[in-house]
């Protein structure tokens, strides 16, 4: 089997401003040494010793500017290796263990002799013809490599590893090597390069980064502050041995009626020389399925195809709609004296995107998984860190664990950051969460004009493409993020370097995703269109829906999204303040206000940005365009709750727009889901330290299964104020209720008896269905409002929605409402006589409340679960008819 020696651990790290050469000699002069602890960022290693204060706190981030200016250099003194490791057991040892022993679980392997020529070989794997690689998995960003003082090759990509032919030049075993690595976060390599023919942006004319290929969102977006990430951030390692694998690409394809399915293998494999062998490819699960044959290596590198058929496959199918059903795929190989088994876990499933004619205008733009369409539902995914490399899997796991418990079967991976990674791949496996992903592109014209850098480019494309292909939650590879839309509407293609990429998103990318990712479905950009029509086109492909939140001129207004028909939008948002608890996290004492140097540095430029001339920032305006009051007069802690409150608002309408409309719109995805540094208003429903936003539970019941909305009609021969109630049910089985729906005003009740005023309704499968009209031709007056609630067979709410057509601030909500809370059998049971806003049992989104920010309808019961012993005694801690008891 080849070895690995890991080279993590401690290193010693030192800096320089000018002439790093002097510190990448092997006998370099002693200047300051710092400990690090490799992988891990320079800022960490800083932090740690007292040098850099945390960068996501404050104006810290300011102050470690100096980090990516600098020059870092790593180094490592090892050991060579002994050249003899001990080998596995023998081949026919390994394939004749006993049932339920090694990693294959279940079931025995037929026979499988190989011959005695083919099992002679060598002593071990470290022969005098054996090959020694260095590789290090990730490396931020300008890297020069040096072994024993010979430079031994550069590196300049974090989207994949750095790996080097050592061979020859380790000393004698025992012998001690030094290892240096000089690297910078980028700046200096493209400091001579051209900026403004491709970017426009202050911040790229500065950083340039569409020349590096690193996660661009680190040179500052909306969402963070600029942060160059450098460093030694990925594992490092020697492998040695007379032939290593470089990368292993499983993916499996059922036929058009599921009866079989094929799984593929392809290796790569770089040999020192000539040799036979056998390779047993095998499927694990149920009834086992196997592939043998002679493997036959030439000298250098190789690839090789395996195959295997599966008979009446288990299907892989998204959260909610069946099993994410999984097989483990096991690769033996046997050459000489080293064997090797690799082990991947992969789904069955078809995808593919309807996009046929729409009965109305354009084409749909439907998702099929195993040819079922799905109603896509989920937030945008961005590095969770400004340190992206420290986020742990654990950190992963929490926030997957989120997404489900939002009602999400979607994740976009934004091509503005980096790869999702094999971590956060396998939790959506598991959890059945789609996984949209975008390529490592964004909102930038790039150098493809640059044949060197449009070759690394391609490299980099093919790489992930085969790495992460075992991957069934995978199902959509974009090129990029929204440079299709920057052809056509931001004016690309008015100055110099005109499409200087085009011929990478629309040709290269598409060949190498039809070679290497016929797994899953390719498109060219997000948003894009077909036909040569506009991408911003709302009715074909994707769209991304920002004219309400980053609309120029006039207030944000979210009924807006009740007239979208966009056939699949996968990205639009609300901004919302964080949490007090967030705020309180990262403002320091005396900066906790609106507008303190700390909250602005914090904030997103467009909540800051007016809308209108001489008015106060977008979020702030639109505090006072929904509700009449002014930040300037509120405490910042009322203000931070008024604005998620309207957040959660302004989702909620973007959400129940989309699923009204299921197929005619296949998604409601948002932007954005996660944060990846602490902010003062940002669009996620997560924040950094991963509290729910007051949106998270509103956006979980928007996103519910089974539910029901009330929107405007648009039948032409209605006034536009007829209201629509709508149920949606996406299971596979028809849902039978009953249905209560009325008009009623904010400081009223109408008493109901859900036993006596509902009817019974049928919502089919897999669809959304028009259940009621109410009044069509009624004017609406302030304070007036329709209402649905839909309850199961025992009369127990499933679902409630109501529907404004008047600003809060007008419908004179009752200031001070008294709220009957009773707690029976662990069911917290709330009431009122009158409308209730954002009842929140949670502002800070850190108690495991089951649910939180929800509406109480005029004499309507609304009941969640409520642990004492661990909730205590409950209480409402705000509403947002209190945001009006001053007045």
């Amino acid at each position: 089997m080849p070895q690995t020696l890991s080279l993590n651990g401690d290193w010693s790290l030192a800096w320089h401003d000018d002439f790093p050469q002097f510190l990448t000699a092997e006998t370099a002069p002693l200047r300051t040494q710092l400990t690090a602890h490799v992988p891990e960022p320079v800022h960490t290693t800083l932090m740690r010793h007292g040098l850099l204060d945390d960068p996501r706190i404050g104006l810290n981030s300011l102050k470690a500017r100096w980090v990516e200016e600098q020059f870092w250099v790593y180094r490592k003194v090892f050991v060579t290796p002994a050249s003899l490791p001990q080998p596995l057991p023998s081949l026919e040892t390994r394939l004749r263990r006993d049932e339920g022993r090694g990693v294959r679980g279940v079931g025995s392997p037929p026979p499988f002799p190989p011959t005695k020529e083919a099992l002679r070989g060598r002593e071990g794997a470290g022969g005098r013809d054996a090959k020694v690689f260095l590789t290090f998995d990730l490396l931020e960003y300008d890297a020069v490599i040096y072994l024993n003082g010979q430079e031994i090759g550069c590196h300049a990509n974090a989207h994949r590893p750095a790996r080097f032919d050592v061979t020859g030049k380790l000393r004698p075993e025992g012998e001690e090597n030094t290892l240096v690595v000089r690297l910078d976060a980028g700046l200096y390599a493209v400091a001579d390069k051209p900026g403004a023919d491709y970017q426009t942006t202050q911040l790229s004319l500065l950083t340039k980064n569409h020349w590096m290929r690193k996660g661009q969102w680190q040179r500052g977006w909306d969402w963070q502050q600029r942060l160059m990430n450098v460093g030694i951030l990925g594992d490092v390692r020697l492998e040695y041995g007379t032939f290593q694998i470089t990368q292993l690409q499983v993916y499996a394809i059922p036929n058009p009626d599921f009866s079989e399915a094929t799984v593929y293998a392809q290796l790569t494999i770089n040999s020192s020389e000539e040799h036979a062998g056998f390779v047993q490819f095998s499927i694990i699960e149920g009834d086992e399925s196997y592939y043998e044959d002679q493997l036959i290596l030439g000298k250098g590198i190789s690839t090789h195809f395996l195959e295997v058929t599966i008979t009446n496959p288990k299907l892989w199918w998204p959260i909610g709609h069946g099993e994410p059903f999984q097989y483990t795929a096991c690769i033996f190989l046997a050459i000489d004296n080293e064997n090797t088994e690799l082990l991947r876990k992969v789904g069955i499933r078809k995808v593919e995107v309807d996009q046929s004619a729409h009965p109305e205008e354009g084409r749909h733009f439907i998702l099929k998984i195993n040819n079922k369409p799905i109603f896509c539902k989920g937030g945008n995914w961005v590095p969770p860190d400004m340190l992206y490399s420290t986020v742990t899997p654990e950190r992963l796991e929490e926030l997957v664990d989120l997404a489900v418990g939002a009602n999400f079967n979607l994740l976009r991976i934004w091509g503005g950051g980096t790869w999702a990674g094999h971590d956060l791949l396998e939790l959506c496996d598991k959890r059945g969460i789609l996984v949209w992903h975008d390529l490592l592109f964004a909102c930038a014209k790039y150098p493809g004009d640059y044949p060197e850098w449009a070759a690394e480019a391609r490299r980099e494309v093919q790489w992930g493409m085969r790495e992460f292909a075992h991957h069934p939650s995978l199902v959509v590879w974009c090129g990029n993020n929204e440079i299709e839309e920057g052809d056509w509407n931001w004016g690309y293609d008015r100055q110099f370097r005109t499409h200087p990429h085009y011929a990478l998103f629309h040709h290269d990318f598409p060949q190498i995703a039809k070679r290497e990712a016929p797994y899953a479905f390719y498109w060219i950009s997000s948003p894009y269109s077909p036909d040569y029509e506009n991408p911003t086109d709302p009715t074909v492909g994707d769209q991304h829906p920002w004219g309400v939140s980053l609309r120029q001129n006039g207030p944000t207004d979210w009924w807006e999204y009740r007239t979208y028909v966009d056939r699949f939008p996968n990205e639009g948002g609300v901004l919302g303040a964080s949490s007090p608890a967030t705020l309180r996290q990262f403002l320091p004492e005396g900066q906790r206000q609106l507008n303190s140097p700390t909250w602005d540095h914090h904030d997103n430029p467009y909540a800051m940005q007016p809308m209108t001339p001489g008015q106060p920032g977008r979020a702030y305006q639109t505090l006072t365009h929904w509700t009449g009051l002014h930040a300037e007069q509120l405490d910042w802690e009322t203000y931070a709750f008024a604005s998620a409150l309207l957040q959660a608002e302004g989702l909620t309408e973007y959400i129940t727009n989309y699923r009204r409309r299921m197929f005619s719109s296949s998604a409601a995805i948002f932007w954005m889901y996660n944060d990846s540094w602490p902010t003062t208003h940002s669009w996620t429903i997560v924040d950094y330290y991963r509290r729910k936003k007051l949106a998270y539970h509103p956006v979980r019941r928007a996103f519910q299964p089974v539910s029901v909305v009330c929107a405007p009609l648009e039948n032409p021969e209605l006034p536009p104020d007829g209201v629509g109630v709508f149920g949606i049910n996406e299971t596979d089985q028809e849902w039978h209720g009953y249905l209560m729906e009325q008009i009623d005003t904010v400081t009223d009740c109408c008493p109901c008896d859900p036993r006596q005023d509902s009817r019974s309704v049928v919502i089919p499968p897999n669809s959304t269905v028009l259940l009621a009209t109410l009044d069509p031709h009624r004017p609406w007056k302030p304070g007036e409002f329709a209402q649905a609630v839909l309850y199961d067979k025992t009369y127990q709410p499933v679902a409630q929605h109501r529907v404004f057509f008047h600003c809060f601030q007008e419908l004179k909500l009752a200031p001070n409402p008294t709220l009957v809370l009773s707690l029976h059998e662990g069911v917290l049971t709330l009431r009122s006589e009158v409308f209730v806003w954002g009842v929140c049992l949670d502002t800070d989104g850190e108690r495991p409340v089951a649910d939180n920010c929800f509406d109480l309808l005029p004499g309507v019961p609304y009941s969640l679960p409520w642990d004492t012993a661990l909730l205590g005694e409950p209480k409402i801690l705000r509403t947002g008819n209190g945001l009006f008891a001053a007045g």
